[in-house]
């Protein structure tokens, strides 16, 4: 949504819109990502159990979201780190697991992409209307 006054773009609360920025704590949760997946893939790997397999879901979505409430970009990188952690487990280690936690890795950050980028700036972009006006 833009201020029709400054041509900036905003969002509910007021503020201007941050473009995209790749700082330090992106990359710190990039790298927390990648451990953490690392972790649950060998565990995955180690008791070969369904709630095993599961849990890549729990480690993904709710420490992503309560990252991304923070800043939604440190939320980016670590659904980035995770994913991108399934890629080398893939070629080394075991194909199916590090196939199954890049993608759903990538289900995950496609979702909150969706969730906190498109429909928050939806949202912006609705305006309140009194009634009887």
């Amino acid at each position: 949504m833009e201020d029709k006054n400054s041509g900036q773009v905003v969002n509910p609360l007021g503020k201007k819109e941050p473009e995209f920025k790749f700082d330090i704590g992106t990359v710190i949760f990039i790298i927390i990502g990648v451990i953490v997946s690392w972790i649950n893939m060998l565990i995955i790997l180690d008791s070969m159990s369904i709630p095993a397999y599961l849990s890549v879901i729990f480690t993904t979505f709710i420490p992503g979201i309560i990252i991304a409430m923070k800043n939604r970009y440190w939320g980016y990188g670590y659904m980035i780190g995770f994913s991108a952690a399934g890629i080398p487990f893939m070629i080394f280690v075991d194909l199916f697991i590090g196939g199954y936690t890049f993608a759903t890795g990538l289900f995950a950050f496609i979702i909150m992409w969706l969730i906190f980028w498109k429909v928050w700036r939806s949202l912006s972009s609705i305006r309140s209307t009194t009634i009887g006006k």
